[in-house]
């Protein structure tokens, strides 16, 4: 007789006793939005964490690009976004004790030597509770990345990155047939730019270079296009820049001369075209293009002039707090908002444009905190050499490292105008340090020389086909050294 099927149902008959009392008593709560989209927020989220490998990092990249859009309930996302990333952070870290995959490296010692400065720097903060908010923001994102990050990518890379491609496509799409209606969905033209030329182009223009059939070669070449096209719209320079630094170093490291030709003539055409069909309508296009590509509106001040005045007033502020700075995530201006959750965000009085992810970070940290932000982008630097020289020696594009280092290439390069790289609530921070510390896990081993090789191979033919007549060159050694 099974003792257990009695107990079974009487706790099934407790819980479900248990559920109406809760929901009769508290019947008013379901008529507040606020709490029906809290269950609901529970609900998806218990959902991913039950598979996380594969669902739960595109749940964050959900919460965190939402809460940065022009899109309905955005608001919504502001808190729920870290309700998410506390989750993933904490559940990645359990499982990946659980199963051990690879052990923790460089990089993450020196993620967490950065969480550290940010807390010391919080403390000497004028705005003390919400620096050591952000810089708890901080602890979150280089926890999960460390554990969560890793457990979407590693073992099942072939799925991930097909599904990333597909994403970068609709992506691509969705934000093109915004924007030709009229809607900015991103806001700012500089995010468009950056979201087009850092998270989306590096890994089209792989996908196009890899693609097996004509069929998705040419729709990913016609997304590939489409994203060029939207960071030329955005007017951004720094975009623009990174866009075509990737171009080069993808074409070179590779060896792809004439793809590099080709594309440099296809933008001549272009030109040349315009020109013969459109010279009144081009004149008065550059003429524009010229203010507000080059100059943004300050002719007077040079072609950087857009940036000096952010850059004087850090380097300012830098002399003002020059050891443990003015605190992560804050600046010295206005008064400490509190610990009101639904009201600490950044804001005119506790932010403000530095024109630099570099000089942001050694504004928030100070000279001294600053030293392990700077390993940690060295340690990125050298995986993204280590990729590049791998590329260059073996010409092999079907890695999954040859993405991953071109949007770090970009990142990098975009970060010296922008002031996103440890904005942990921005979405493209989130991003870019996924793929940052996935890179480490993922760079290639260096290759042998061709004669190293050609001499290895020979020796392990010449054992295979004589076996016993030739000795073991350990064997041989360790003889000769008894005699």
């Amino acid at each position: 007789m099974n003792s257990g099927g009695p107990l079974k149902w009487v706790g099934i008959v407790l819980g479900l006793s248990t559920g109406l009392f809760l929901v009769f008593h508290y019947l008013d709560y379901f008529g507040d939005v606020t709490f029906l989209g809290g269950v609901l927020l529970l609900e998806v989220i218990i959902a991913c964490l039950w598979n996380y490998d594969r669902y739960f990092f595109v749940l964050l990249l959900i919460a965190f690009a939402w809460a940065g859009m022009h899109l309905p309930l955005e608001s919504s996302w502001i808190i729920a976004r870290w309700v998410v990333l506390g989750c993933g952070a904490v559940a990645g870290f359990i499982i990946w004790t659980k199963t051990p995959r690879r052990p923790f490296g460089s990089l993450h010692l020196l993620a967490f030597f950065c969480v550290c400065a940010a807390f010391v720097s919080a403390t000497v903060s004028s705005f003390v509770q919400m620096a050591t908010l952000k810089a708890f923001s901080l602890l979150l994102l280089f926890l999960y990345c460390s554990t969560g990050a890793r457990l979407a990518v590693l073992r099942r890379e072939k799925d991930f990155f097909a599904a990333l491609l597909l994403g970068s496509e609709l992506m691509v799409y969705f934000t093109a047939i915004c924007y030709f209606a009229g809607l900015s969905v991103w806001g700012n033209p500089n995010s468009l730019g950056a979201v087009m030329s850092i998270a989306v182009f590096p890994f089209l223009l792989w996908g196009w270079f890899t693609s097996d059939g004509p069929v998705v070669k040419f729709r990913r070449l016609v997304s590939l296009l489409l994203s060029t096209y939207l960071v030329l719209f955005s007017m951004a320079r720094a975009g623009m820049v990174s866009l075509a630094i990737v171009t080069l170093a993808f074409c070179f490291c590779l060896r792809q001369y004439r793809l590099l030709v080709k594309v440099v003539s296809v933008v001549l055409v272009v030109i040349a075209a315009t020109v013969m069909f459109f010279p009144e309508t081009l004149d008065r296009q550059l003429d524009g293009l010229e203010d507000a590509l080059l100059y943004k509106g300050h002719k007077e001040e040079g072609v950087l002039g857009s940036r000096r005045t952010p850059w004087e007033k850090t380097i300012t502020t830098m002399k003002q707090h020059p050891f443990f700075g003015t605190g992560y995530g804050t600046s010295p201006t206005g008064e400490d908002p509190g610990l009101d959750f639904g009201k600490v965000v950044s804001s005119s009085e506790t932010a403000r444009e530095h024109g630099s992810s570099y000089m942001t970070i050694t504004e928030w940290v100070g000279l001294l905190g600053v030293l392990p932000f700077i390993m940690l982008i060295g340690v990125t630097a050298l995986n993204l050499w280590k990729t590049c020289a791998w590329m260059r020696r073996t010409t092999d594009s079907r890695s999954y490292s040859v993405p991953l280092a071109m949007m770090v290439l970009a990142g990098l390069i975009h970060a010296g105008f922008e002031d996103w790289l440890f904005a942990v609530g921005y979405y493209l921070c989130v991003y870019f340090w996924f793929f940052a510390f996935v890179l480490a896990d993922l760079v290639p081993d260096p290759v042998e020389s061709p004669a190293a090789e050609l001499v290895s191979r020979t020796s392990r033919s010449l054992s295979a086909n004589l076996g016993p007549l030739v000795p073991d060159p350990v064997m041989r050694n360790s003889a000769a050294h008894n005699r």
